[in-house]
């Protein structure tokens, strides 16, 4: 003996979709969690990007594979 038949499982499905509140929090949850994943994504970037540019500007000021050369006269 089932506790719950078909139909009334169909019925809890039927109200649950058309309800209005799991409506918005079902798409607010289709639309906000892919987002936080591709903002973490995009924030680890962004530093390693200014990290990348900050190396290129102290490289720029200090350069290191420029050969000193001194002159004797």
């Amino acid at each position: 003996m089932e506790i719950f038949n078909q139909e009334f499982i169909q019925e809890i499905i039927r109200i649950t979709w058309r309800n209005p509140a799991f409506m918005a929090i079902a798409i607010a949850l289709v639309w906000l969690i892919p987002q936080l994943f591709i903002r973490k994504i995009m924030a680890k970037k962004y530093e390693q990007k200014k990290l990348e540019i900050q190396k290129n500007k102290i490289q720029k000021l200090y350069p290191s594979n420029t050969p000193k050369k001194d002159f004797y006269l």
